[in-house]
């Protein structure tokens, strides 16, 4: 599972999205200039707790969204993610599998209708439509017996592989998985992170893995950007940001990652700095993660920070990591 080196498959260049207030709720600024490459055949991993725009990052990759300003782009060329996308070829080149296969497979519709309508709407494999149904469902491994069912009548985990299998039916070059396991048993959900591995394996695509766990994270991607407040603060190869992490706001994700050995458990508990407060507070200026940072200096209440690299892939944006590792990190 490693890319070609060539063209991404998928980028991002300074994606901004606003969503202005109301009368009774104030503006959000979900994403404040997000840029990312995934290359073909990887998985980029996607970190950060809710309402860090995860999701919304998903939601304008896909055209669900348009964007404030920023672009797309697939395999190397424009997508216009504009209000007057064209959707249909949108989908043929990237789709989108949900959090909860529940909200996003229509009730009315049984497994294998659900998935025809797909091949129809693309006008994929006409003559032999039925055929590649089951097709479709033996590569999620369900098999043709699950072809009748309605999606009540699945488990968590079976809906979510036909949903899986929806997606793959447009035949995108790129995935884009929203927390497709957090719905799930944890019984399952190595089930679906297994399934999602073969998957790429087979048919060489791409994914964008979003996630709050990094457990599941570490699993399966090959790098990794970590996101705050609508801004990625750290990313590189996934072995650079959880084993080696800069940013204080990583350390602490990472920190949190269960380890089964007491002692492990202990030795990190007095290591670790003291944390502070934990709400989510965004500064009039200065780092957005000042508030919380138990590093934070006088710098990071008055100046943001901006993405800086050591020079092997690695970004963060952190005023105590630029001091730290001044010699190595660079524009």
């Amino acid at each position: 599972m490693r890319g070609s080196g060539g063209e991404p498959a998928l980028s991002a260049h300074e994606l901004v999205k606003h969503y202005p207030g109301g009368r009774n709720r104030p503006a959000v600024r979900a994403l404040r200039g997000v840029s990312l490459d995934v290359r073909a055949g990887e998985t980029y991993g996607i970190v950060g707790e809710s309402g860090c725009g995860k999701s919304t990052l998903a939601r304008l990759l896909v055209g669900l969204e348009p964007p404030t300003s920023g672009s797309v782009e697939i395999g190397g060329q424009p997508v216009d993610v504009g209000p007057k996308v064209d959707r249909r070829a949108l989908a043929r080149r990237i789709q989108l599998v949900f959090q909860d296969p529940f909200s996003s497979l229509d009730p009315r519709l049984r497994v294998e209708q659900a998935l025809a309508e797909v091949l129809q709407v693309h006008g994929l494999h006409v003559e032999r439509r039925d055929a590649r149904v089951a097709e479709l469902l033996d590569m999620v491994a369900l098999g043709r017996r699950f072809a009748d069912r309605y999606p009540h009548e699945l488990s968590g985990g079976q809906a979510q592989r036909v949903a899986i299998a929806r997606a793959l039916a447009a035949e995108p070059q790129v995935l884009v998985l929203d927390e497709p396991t957090s719905a799930l048993d944890v019984s399952v959900r190595a089930e679906i992170m297994n399934l999602l591995v073969r998957i790429q394996d087979e048919l060489g695509l791409s994914y964008l893995f979003i996630s709050h766990d990094l457990s599941m994270v570490r699993h399966i991607s090959d790098d990794i950007a970590v996101m705050y407040l609508g801004l990625v603060v750290e990313a590189g190869r996934f072995d650079q940001v959880l084993d080696s992490p800069l940013h204080p706001y990583t350390r602490a994700l990472a920190d949190a990652v269960p380890v089964p050995d007491p002692e492990v458990e202990e030795a990190r508990r007095d290591s670790s700095a003291p944390t502070a407060h934990s709400v989510f507070v965004e500064p009039a200026q200065g780092c957005p993660y000042s508030p919380r940072c138990p590093l934070v200096e006088p710098i990071c209440r008055e100046i943001a920070p901006v993405l800086l690299g050591t020079g092997d892939g690695h970004v963060v944006s952190c005023h105590v990591a630029s001091r730290d590792f001044g010699a190595k990190l660079s524009a």
